[in-house]
């Protein structure tokens, strides 16, 4: 069943995000872990983009490389940074062209170096409107972002729901979460989403926090809030096993969160397997994500 169907039918989808090497070891990793996710038979895989676009023709070619070979769903990241409405015109079309339905639309982050955001003369200043574009011209399933605790650039919690809001209405079918460990302010800020005439499904972005220094640098990117509870968990016992505490804690953030209706998760996996595969299964022990038919695929084979 295609995802967005299942999202709309009350059905919580299971996904996972990868992105585009930058060098040929990478690729051979990210390929080793593509065989070992296929395993796990998600319901679709994103790819995103590099910052300021960097990676727009990898991430065309491992998303038709995903969903053509391996048979999985597939989605890739769109964003606003350094394209004209003709560029973005021509990704939509290579996408299209490779049998790819489903996209992200964001505004996107700037290239490296750069500080703010700087909109293509012939371009989009906001996800919004790139939504807007995408609809109007092209029949594509249009996911978008959300930040529970608001996104950093925004004045006010109230400002960025109404954002998220105007994504609805442009065209927006669905949306993912930043990444966020706090559920309680996660229920709290989708309660007021809803009550902002916000309908469309929410899925939260999870991060299995593999090293205790992730986490100034997660605060410090995405601004979200790193509970104490949590930094108490992940600190206790030997250093070694923050990984399996890393796990433990998002499988029971996963479970808290399904058994208060998300729509489906999104494990950010940084191209690697053990992790998420670890949440998954433990996910699927406590009667999540079943899975019907034959699952996993082939893997597709490393680049030369």
């Amino acid at each position: 069943m295609p995802f967005l169907d299942k999202l709309r039918g009350g059905t919580p989808t299971l996904s996972f995000e990868l992105f585009p090497p930058k060098n040929p070891a990478g690729w051979g990793t990210l390929y080793g872990t593509l065989g070992e996710i296929s395993k796990l038979a998600p319901d679709y895989i994103s790819v995103t983009y590099g910052a300021g676009g960097s990676t727009r023709a990898k991430t065309v070619d491992l998303v038709a490389r995903i969903q053509g070979e391996l048979g999985i769903e597939s989605m890739a990241h769109l964003t606003c940074v350094g394209h004209s409405k003709d560029e973005l015109r021509d990704i939509l079309r290579s996408l299209e062209k490779n049998g790819i339905s489903n996209v992200l639309a964001l505004r996107g982050d700037p290239p490296k170096g750069d500080k703010a955001f700087k909109p293509h003369p012939d371009g989009f200043a906001h996800a919004s409107d790139l939504i807007a574009f995408v609809k109007s011209e092209f029949a594509f399933q249009i996911g978008c972002a959300y930040y529970p605790e608001k996104h950093m650039e925004a004045v006010s919690a109230d400002a960025d729901i109404g954002y998220l809001k105007l994504k609805q209405d442009n065209g927006a079918q669905f949306t993912i979460s930043q990444l966020f460990f706090d559920n309680e302010g996660f229920y709290r800020f989708r309660d007021k989403c809803h009550a902002n005439g916000i309908t469309m499904p929410f899925v939260a972005g999870i991060m299995p926090v593999l090293d205790l220094n992730q986490l100034d640098r997660f605060k410090q990117l995405s601004g979200c809030a790193i509970p104490q509870p949590m930094v108490d968990f992940l600190s206790a016992g030997k250093p070694e096993a923050v990984v399996d505490r890393g796990v433990e804690f998002a499988t029971n953030q996963c479970l808290d969160l399904l058994k208060n209706g998300i729509a489906g998760i999104h494990l950010y996996s940084l191209n690697k397997s053990h992790s998420s595969a670890r949440i998954t299964e433990n996910l699927r022990r406590a009667g999540h994500f079943p899975v019907t038919g034959n699952a996993g695929a082939t893997p597709v084979a490393a680049k030369p």
